[in-house]
């Protein structure tokens, strides 16, 4: 095969895989399989079968006898999800969140596709190794019956704040207007692009009361209160309503669905020596995929970054008012 056929059957390959990937997608990712209220999401038909099917093609019409090296098919499988990924983001405004998460399954799953594709065509040919590219089509139809185990998680923060549990409480039960340079940087806020909290206000007092929280993005929730033990302890239940978090920011997490809850969370105020406050923001949410020890990981992540602005903004409204107030002449003196 001389350079020139090579590289324009590898460029036919990777414009035929790509374009029945952008149709696996709206398979897969594109069509809402809400049930009983609950919303599905194929993790192993998109994650792992995707992406093999993808790989399986560019590498049959590129190299139908899969003679050579690994090294060849296995850069032309990873230009073609790097390809998809690009057309995900800007053809279907594919979210940060997703992306960041999907991308090494991707190209995980395109690299074992490329491989099992190469080793069945050197034993067997094309006719089985194009069984590869429809084990997509087989999934879809049965990955929503299935069950996957419950993990229950929390994320714990915890921070001393130099101000009584007085001053602590007041900003911590509400914390409006929150302005960006009261934000610190993280990895979630400045590289995945999670929006940032704005705003929280309370309405009404002691268990029953609703906190209403909102993010950048257009993204709004409440925060059911069912505990409260005033300058001590505050509880929460969540609440998404249908529109909280709007597709253009993450069309396909659902923080309230089968695969994911984000059940509760509560503020624990401890006064320490010193006049100083220790805070303590618990989030607890529970997961049932198949791979929910990564997803974990990716929540400790996200939900970390999260605490860590917010108890800073609080921190640092804290003292700011405990100065104040200590700078402030006694009506004594």
């Amino acid at each position: 095969m001389t350079g020139v056929s090579r590289v324009n059957r590898a460029l036919t390959a990777i414009t035929l895989a790509s374009i029945y990937a952008v149709i696996l997608y709206i398979l897969v990712w594109g069509i809402d399989r809400s049930s009983g209220g609950q919303r599905e999401l194929l993790l192993v038909v998109g994650l792992v079968l995707f992406p093999m099917a993808v790989a399986s093609l560019v590498t049959i019409v590129a190299e139908p006898t899969g003679e050579g090296g690994l090294g060849r098919p296995l850069l032309r499988t990873a230009v073609t999800i790097t390809g998809i990924i690009l057309i995900s983001i800007i053809l279907f405004q594919e979210g940060g969140i997703c992306v960041v998460m999907a991308a090494p399954f991707l190209y995980a799953g395109g690299a074992l596709g490329t491989v099992a594709t190469v080793w069945l065509l050197r034993k067997f040919r094309r006719r089985s190794a194009r069984l590869l590219i429809v084990l997509p089509f087989i999934g879809l139809p049965i990955e929503p019956h299935i069950v996957y185990p419950d993990r229950y998680s929390e994320v714990r923060t915890v921070i001393e704040i130099a101000a009584p549990p007085a001053i602590v409480w007041r900003q911590t039960v509400e914390i409006p207007n929150i302005q960006p340079d009261e934000l610190s940087w993280t990895f979630s806020h400045g590289i995945v692009g999670v929006p940032r909290p704005e705003d929280a206000r309370i309405d009404g007092e002691g268990v029953g009361a609703v906190r209403h929280l909102r993010w950048g993005q257009g993204i709004h929730f409440e925060e059911i209160v069912t505990a409260w033990e005033e300058k001590r302890f505050l509880a929460w239940n969540f609440h998404f309503g249908p529109g909280s978090i709007p597709p253009k920011v993450e069309a396909h997490i659902d923080v309230d669905s089968r695969y994911l809850h984000l059940q509760s969370g509560d503020y624990r105020l401890d006064e320490v020596p010193s006049g100083r406050t220790r805070l303590t923001l618990t989030t607890r949410y529970r997961i049932a995929t198949p791979i929910n020890a990564y997803c974990d990981w990716w929540g400790r992540i996200f939900l970390g970054d999260f605490h860590g602005i917010v108890v800073d903004v609080i921190r640092q409204r804290s003292e700011k008012e405990a100065a104040a107030i200590s700078r402030t002449p006694s009506r004594f003196d």
